[in-house]
C-alpha cells in the first residue's frame, strides 16, 4: 500500500468513526425518548484496494410486525379504558342498590313509608312524610338521567376535540412526509424524523385503529382499519362529525364505527367514544325511562279514583294527561309528583290517602287505595326487551335490576381495559427491546470507537513520520 493509500485510509477511518461516534451519542442522549430507535452504523469499503472506508448506511432498527401489533394493541386498549371511565363516571353517580341516593334505593324508602302510611292512614305527619319520599325517589331518578344527559354531552363534546386533534396530526404527517423527501435518505436527520413519523403513527393508533404503508421514499400513506384514507402521501381526508345523527365521515366516506358497509374503525379512543354514544349511554337511558315510565303506569292502574285520561300520582312534567308510550324517551328526566296532591303546588294531601282523582277527604282509616299503590309495586309488570333487563318483573325488582346491571356493566367495563392494558403493555415490552437502546451495548459501542479512532490516528500518524522522513532525506 502507498503512503497516500494509507493516508487515505487512515482520514477515512477517522470520518467513519466520527459518525459512527455521532450516532452512538444520540442513542444514549436519546435511551429514554418515546417513540425513539435504535440507530446503527453499517461500514463499507470504497474500493478492494485499499481505497479507505465509508459510512454506507444509518439504520433504523425497526420491527414493522411488531410495530403493527403494538398500534392494535393500543388501539384496544384505548377504547376499553374510555369506554370503563365513561361508565364509571356516570355510575358513581347512580351508586349501588342499597346506596341512599340510588333510585332503587329512594323506590325503597318510598315503599316503606307507604306501608306506615296504610297502617295510618288518617296522620297529617305520615301523609307529609310519604310525599316527601315520594318527591325524593321522582328527584332521584331526574338526577340520575341529568347526570347521565351530562355524561352524553361530554362525550359528544370528547368526539369532537379528539376529531380536532386527529385532524391536527394527520396534516403533521404530511408536513413530515414532505420533509422526509427533502432530506437525504439513510443520515441521521432523515432516520429521526422517520422516528417523529412513527411518534404520529403510534398518537393517531390511539385515537382509532388503523393501517400504516411506507412508500419506498419514506413517505407513510395512513388508512383506516377498513381502508378508508387518511392520509395519503400529501393528502389529507379530513375527518368530520356530525352531531346530530352520530355520523363521522373521512373526506366524502363514512367511517363510523358499526355503520353496515362502511370502511370504518372499531378500537381507539374515538371508537370507545362512539361505542358510549351509540350504545352504551342510549341503553342506560332507556332503562331509566322504562323505570320511570313504570313507576308512572303502576300508580295509574292501582288508583281507582283517577278518570281516565288524567295522569296517576307521578306524572310526566306535570302533566295532568295519562301517561303517553309515545313520549318515552326522557321521561326519566321529566318524572315529577303530580300537583294534585302537592299542598305547595295547591293540592291537597287527604288525595295521596284516597286517590288523586278524589274531589272531597274520604274516612280517614281507609287504607284500601295505598293498599293498592304497595300491591302495584311488587306485581310483575312488562317492560321493554330493549332495556337488555328482566322483562317481566315488578317494578321494585325491575330498579334493583337496573342499578345491578349498570355497576356490572362498569365492573365489566373496567375487566376489560384491564384485560387491553395488560395485552398493549406486553407487546410495547417486546416493541422497546427490539428497537429501544440499551445503555450498556452503547457503552461497549464506545470503547470500540475509542479503539478504531486510536488504530486510524495511529495511521496517520505513522504516515505522516515517514512523510517526514523522504523530506529530510531529500
Amino acid at each position: 500500500m502507498s503512503l497516500t493509500a494509507a493516508l487515505f485510509s487512515g482520514s477515512s477511518g477517522l470520518r467513519a468513526n466520527q459518525k459512527w461516534s455521532e450516532t452512538t451519542a444520540r442513542n444514549i442522549s436519546n435511551a429514554n425518548t418515546e417513540g425513539y430507535v435504535r440507530k446503527d452504523i453499517q461500514f463499507s469499503t470504497r474500493s478492494p484496494y485499499g481505497g479507505g472506508v465509508h459510512v454506507s448506511e444509518i439504520s433504523r432498527e425497526v420491527n414493522e410486525s411488531i410495530n403493527r401489533m403494538y398500534r392494535l394493541e393500543s388501539a384496544k386498549m384505548e377504547r376499553e379504558k374510555t369506554i370503563y371511565e365513561g361508565i364509571d363516571e356516570y355510575t358513581a353517580f347512580l351508586g349501588q342498590p342499597n346506596d341512599e341516593q340510588s333510585p332503587a334505593s329512594r323506590l325503597g324508602d318510598f315503599e316503606e313509608d307507604l306501608v306506615t302510611l296504610a297502617n295510618n292512614p288518617g296522620d297529617t305527619s305520615v301523609l307529609g312524610a310519604t310525599l316527601n319520599s315520594a318527591k325524593d325517589m321522582a328527584y332521584s331518578i331526574r338526577s340520575a338521567s341529568e347526570t347521565l344527559g351530562q355524561v352524553r354531552n361530554g362525550i359528544d363534546q370528547e368526539i369532537k376535540y379528539e376529531v380536532s386533534d386527529l385532524n391536527e396530526t394527520l396534516h403533521k404527517m404530511t408536513e413530515m412526509n414532505q420533509r422526509i423527501l427533502r432530506q437525504e435518505p439513510e443520515t441521521l436527520d432523515w432516520t429521526e424524523t422517520l422516528d417523529e413519523m412513527d411518534r404520529l403513527i403510534d398518537s393517531t393508533a390511539e385515537t382509532l385503529d388503523i393501517r400504516a404503508q411506507r412508500g419506498p421514499d419514506g413517505r407513510v400513506s395512513i388508512y383506516t382499519a377498513g381502508g378508508a384514507p387518511l392520509v395519503e402521501k400529501d393528502e389529507v381526508s379530513r375527518v368530520t362529525f356530525n352531531q346530530g345523527n352520530g355520523v363521522l365521515m373521512a373526506g366524502n366516506q363514512e367511517i363510523t364505527p358499526g355503520a353496515p358497509g362502511i370502511r370504518g374503525f372499531e378500537n381507539g379512543r374515538l371508537g370507545g367514544l362512539m361505542t358510549l354514544k351509540q350504545d352504551v349511554m342510549p341503553k342506560f337511558q332507556r332503562q331509566l325511562d322504562e323505570m320511570a315510565a313504570g313507576i308512572i303506569q303502576s300508580f295509574e292502574d292501582n288508583d281507582p279514583s283517577r278518570a281516565a285520561g288524567d295522569a296517576g300520582l307521578f306524572t310526566d312534567d306535570g302533566s295532568a294527561a295519562a301517561y303517553n308510550s309515545a313520549n318515552i324517551d326522557g321521561l326519566a328526566s321529566r318524572i315529577s309528583v303530580n300537583a294534585a296532591v302537592d299542598p305547595d303546588q295547591g293540592g291537597s294531601l287527604y288525595r295521596l290517602r284516597d286517590g288523586v282523582g278524589a274531589t272531597s277527604p274520604g274516612p280517614s282509616g281507609d287504607s284500601s287505595t295505598i293498599e293498592g299503590f304497595i300491591d302495584g309495586l311488587n306485581d310483575p309488570r312488562s317492560f321493554s326487551s330493549a332495556t337488555e333487563l328482566p322483562t317481566d318483573i315488578s317494578i321494585k325488582s325491575y330498579a334493583n335490576n337496573l342499578v345491578a346491571a349498570q355497576q356490572t356493566e362498569r365492573t365489566g367495563a373496567e375487566k376489560s381495559y384491564s384485560v387491553a392494558r395488560t395485552a398493549a403493555e406486553s407487546i410495547e415490552t417486546s416493541r422497546l427491546s427490539k428497537q429501544g437502546v440499551n445503555v450498556d451495548d452503547e457503552l461497549q459501542k464506545l470503547i470500540l470507537i475509542e479503539q478504531s479512532y486510536a488504530a486510524n490516528s495511529k495511521i496517520m500518524t505513522s504516515v505522516s513520520d515517514m512523510m517526514d522522513r523522504l523530506i529530510n532525506i531529500v
